[in-house]
């Protein structure tokens, strides 16, 4: 087994438990926020997907916001709890950041904590994947754990073990090249680990 699917296995096994772990940290409403007031159109007409839903306690609040919405994840035990929720209009799939099918004309993607877990050479591949789907000046906002260079790691805590990747706003500008304009960085440490949010914008 790769370290993807042991990942994947881990959420599986410990998905009611971080479930009601993010429950204690409620879902991202102002990034959510601040990532429609960068679209140029009004967000209520706006086409979103959400990369790692996990149990979808973002889908909540994305979902009254925007006019269609999907949210995939690996992980079919987080995502039996999002689709347990009953969120009106949200549509979800089990699916990873490769291998799902980005639908055209999007406005915006989000992605909280989710590409941490894939690595530099797949990432740019998502890259390439949500450049073609979203519209001239649709929105890529990714929330990331930050460390001066790109670095893997292998966490092991009561959940099982996890591979991560670590990057910063310098790696992630690279790698959208000249697809993409940053229009916002943001940097917070949570515990004892950095982390980063950046808004990209298509050119």
């Amino acid at each position: 087994m790769n370290w993807h699917d042991k990942t994947i296995e881990v959420y599986d096994k410990s998905a009611a438990e971080l479930a009601e772990y993010f429950s204690t940290i409620g879902s991202r409403t102002d990034d959510i926020k601040l990532a429609l007031d960068l679209l140029d159109t009004p967000s209520k007409q706006a086409r979103a997907v959400e990369i790692g839903c996990g149990d979808g306690r973002d889908a909540q609040e994305i979902v009254g916001r925007v006019a269609w919405y999907e949210g995939f994840d690996p992980s079919k035990k987080l995502l039996d709890i999002a689709i347990n929720r009953n969120i009106k209009e949200a549509h979800f799939r089990v699916d990873d950041a490769l291998s799902y099918a980005y639908p055209d004309n999007l406005d915006i993607v989000y992605s909280f904590a989710s590409l941490l877990h894939v690595n530099k050479s797949d990432l740019k591949i998502v890259f390439e994947k949500v450049a073609k789907s979203l519209r001239a000046g649709g929105i890529f906002y990714i929330s990331l754990k930050e460390r001066p260079e790109y670095t893997e790691e292998i966490k092991s805590d009561k959940h099982g073990d996890r591979m991560f990747y670590y990057y910063n706003p310098e790696i992630i500008q690279q790698i959208a090249a000249d697809k993409f304009e940053c229009l916002y960085t943001d940097r917070q440490k949570i515990g004892k680990t950095d982390w980063f949010t950046i808004a990209l914008k298509k050119t």
